[in-house]
C-alpha cells in the first residue's frame, strides 16, 4: 500500500480535520465537491432562511398578532392538519391492509391507484374535484341534481385526503409486508379469534409505522398551498395568506412573519418525525429476523369484503378524477356546453411555453438534485469531511420548511443587486432542486448504507482517489438509487407550486402557475388541457427514468419508503 493510499484508507488513525486536509491535498476533486455542496446549501438553503428569520419588524409581528383574519387562518390551518392527517392515515392504513393482509380481489389493480395519485400534482386533483363536485359538477349537478359548492374547508379536506393518503398507504404497506406472520399464527394457535389477533397483534406491530406516516402527512398538510388556493374559496389558511400578503400588498415583512408562524409547528413535526425514525430504526423489518415464511391468517370475511368495497370506491373515484380532467380538456365549456372540441389543445399548442418550461426546469432540477444528493451522501457516510452533521442537517432542512416561506426567503435574498435572480430560470431550477433534495438524499443514503465500506478500502488500497472510487465503484452500484432520486425530484418539481409561484415572471411561466390562473378565471377547458399535458410529461419522465435503469427503478415506492427507513 502506498503512503497516500494508507492516509486515505478508512482505518487510518488520524484526527478528523487533519485527516480530511490530508485527503483533500491528495484528492483535490473530493475537496472541490465538498466545497461545491457546502456552498450550494449555505447559499440556497441556510442563508435565505436566516435572512427571512430577521425580516419581520416589531410592527410586522404586532400586526400579525392583532389581525383576527390571520388568527382565524392559523386556526383553520390547524383544523385542516388534524382532519386531513386523521382521514388520510385511516384511509391509507385500511387500503394498505386490504392489499397486503386481506388479499382482496383485484388487489393488483388497487395497488396502482396510490401511485397514480403520487405522480399527479395535488392541485390537479383539486381541479378534478371542481369538475366532479362543483355547482355544475358531473356528480353533484348532472347525476344527483344538486347545486352544492365544493369550495370551503370541506373541499380542501377532501382534496388533501386524496392527495396524502398514498403516503400512508406506502408506509403501512411496507410495514405490513415486513411483519412476520408467526406471531399472528401463534395467537391464533392459542385460541384468539380473528378480530382479537387484529386488535392485539397486527395493529400494535404497525404502531411505529402509523406514527411515522401521520407525522409525514401532517407536515405536508401544514404547508399545502395548491389545494387551499384552488378549492378553499374564502376559507383561508396560513400558506395562502403568506402568498396573498406578499403579492397583494407587497409587505414582505408581514408575509415573512406569517411564514415563520407556519414554520414553528412544521419544525416541531419534523423533529418528532426524526425522533420516531431514530427510535424505531430497524423495527420496520421482519419481526424475528428472517421470518418464518408463514402466511398471515385471513381477516374476518365481513372485514375483507368491506375493505374490498372501500378500495373499489376509491379506485373508481381516482380514475374518475383523472378522466374528468381529460374530458374537460375536450369539452367546450364544462357544465354548460359539453360539445367536443379541440380548441383547448390548440390553445395549448400555441401557448406551450409554460409546459415546456416546467419540463425543462424540472429535468434540470432533477439532475442537479440527484448530483447533490449523491455527493452529499458520499461525503457524510464515506468520508470524515468536516461538519458532516451540518451537511446532513442542511440537506434535510427543506423538508421542514413550508414552500411558501422558502419562496418569500428567495424573494428577500435574490431580488436585489447584485443577486437579482427572481424571475430567472436559474433560480427556479435551484428552488426546485433544493425543495426536494431531502428525499433524494435519503434515497441515495439508504442505498449507500447497504454497500460495504470495504469496497472503498479496496479501491484506496489499489491507489485510487476517493473521487475516482466514487465515480467508478460507488456511483455504478448506487445508480438505481440515484435514478430514483432523479425521478422523484422530476415528478415533484414538474408540478410544484408553493415556492416557484413567487419566482416566476413573464419570461419564465410555469404550467402549475398557469393552471391555477386559468382555473381562477373559470377557463376550465384550457386548465384541463394544460393539466393533461403536465400529466403526460410526468409519465414520459418516469418512462425515461425506467429506461435509464434498465427497468430496475421503483422510484415512488422507494421515495416514500424513506419515511420508514
Amino acid at each position: 500500500m502506498t503512503d497516500a493510499a494508507a492516509a486515505r484508507a478508512p482505518g487510518a488513525r488520524r484526527g478528523g480535520l487533519a485527516r480530511w486536509l490530508d485527503e483533500a491535498r491528495h484528492d483535490p476533486v473530493l475537496a472541490l465537491g465538498h466545497a461545491a455542496v457546502a456552498l450550494f446549501l449555505i447559499a440556497f438553503v441556510v442563508a435565505p432562511l436566516v435572512a427571512v428569520a430577521f425580516a419581520p419588524s416589531a410592527q410586522d409581528w404586532a400586526r400579525v398578532a392583532a389581525t383576527p383574519r390571520w388568527r382565524q387562518a392559523g386556526l383553520n390551518t390547524l383544523l385542516l392538519v388534524g382532519l386531513s392527517t386523521t382521514s388520510s392515515l385511516t384511509l391509507g392504513t385500511l387500503y394498505a391492509f386490504a392489499v397486503t393482509r386481506a388479499r382482496v380481489p383485484l388487489r393488483r389493480l388497487f395497488e396502482v391507484v396510490p401511485l397514480v395519485l403520487l405522480i399527479t400534482p395535488s392541485f390537479v386533483s383539486g381541479l378534478a374535484f371542481i369538475l366532479l363536485l362543483g355547482r355544475r359538477g358531473l356528480i353533484t349537478y348532472h347525476l344527483l341534481g344538486l347545486e352544492t359548492s365544493i369550495y370551503g374547508w370541506h373541499g380542501v379536506w377532501l382534496a388533501q385526503t386524496l392527495s396524502f393518503f398514498p403516503v400512508a398507504y406506502l408506509v403501512l404497506r411496507g410495514v405490513f409486508l415486513a411483519h412476520d406472520a408467526a406471531l399472528e399464527q401463534a395467537a391464533r394457535g392459542l385460541g384468539a379469534g380473528r378480530w382479537a389477533v387484529l386488535r392485539t397483534v397486527t395493529l400494535p406491530l404497525a404502531t411505529p409505522g402509523l406514527l411515522a406516516a401521520g407525522l409525514f402527512i401532517a407536515i405536508g398538510a401544514l404547508g399545502d398551498f395548491g389545494n387551499p388556493m384552488l378549492v378553499g374559496g374564502r376559507f383561508r389558511v396560513l400558506a395562502t395568506e403568506v402568498y396573498t400578503e406578499l403579492t397583494g400588498w407587497a409587505s414582505i415583512g408581514t408575509s415573512a412573519a406569517l411564514g415563520l408562524v407556519l414554520l414553528v409547528p412544521a419544525v416541531l413535526l419534523f423533529a418528532a418525525q426524526q425522533r420516531v425514525q431514530q427510535a424505531t430504526a430497524g423495527r420496520f423489518t421482519t419481526v424475528g429476523g428472517r421470518g418464518s415464511g408463514l402466511e398471515a391468517p385471513s381477516p374476518p370475511a365481513a372485514l375483507r369484503w368491506s375493505l374490498f368495497a372501500l378500495c373499489a370506491v376509491v379506485t373508481l373515484f381516482v380514475f374518475a378524477s383523472q378522466g374528468v380532467v381529460v374530458a374537460g380538456s375536450v369539452t367546450r365549456l364544462w357544465g354548460v356546453d359539453h360539445t367536443l372540441t379541440a380548441e383547448h389543445f390548440e390553445y395549448l399548442l400555441t401557448r406551450a411555453r409554460p409546459l415546456v418550461n416546467s419540463v425543462r426546469f424540472a429535468a434540470a432540477a432533477a439532475l442537479l438534485g440527484a448530483a447533490i444528493a449523491a455527493v452529499t451522501a458520499y461525503l457524510v457516510l464515506r468520508t470524515r469531511a468536516p461538519l458532516r452533521r451540518g451537511l446532513d442537517l442542511a440537506t434535510l432542512l427543506p423538508a421542514a420548511v413550508p414552500g411558501t416561506l422558502m419562496g418569500v426567503a428567495y424573494v428577500l435574498v435574490f431580488n436585489r443587486p447584485p443577486l437579482k435572480l427572481t424571475g430567472t430560470a436559474a433560480l427556479i431550477v435551484i428552488a426546485m432542486a433544493a425543495s426536494y433534495l431531502p428525499v433524494g438524499y435519503r434515497i441515495v443514503a439508504a442505498a449507500l448504507q447497504q454497500l460495504r465500506a470495504t469496497l472503498d478500502e479496496s479501491a484506496a488500497n489499489l491507489g485510487a482517489s476517493r473521487a475516482r472510487a466514487f465515480l467508478t465503484v460507488t456511483l455504478p452500484l448506487t445508480w438505481p438509487a440515484v435514478a430514483a432520486a432523479f425521478a422523484f425530484t422530476f415528478v415533484q418539481a414538474v408540478g410544484t407550486l408553493s415556492t416557484v409561484i413567487f419566482l416566476v415572471s413573464f419570461d419564465t411561466p410555469l404550467a402549475s402557475v398557469e393552471i391555477l390562473n386559468l382555473a381562477a378565471q373559470g377557463r376550465w377547458g384550457r386548465a384541463c388541457a394544460l393539466a393533461t399535458g403536465l400529466l403526460a410529461a410526468t409519465l414520459a419522465g418516469l418512462g425515461l427514468a425506467y429506461a435509464l435503469t434498465g427497468g430496475r427503478l421503483r422510484p415512488l415506492e422507494t421515495a416514500m419508503g424513506t419515511a420508514r427507513s
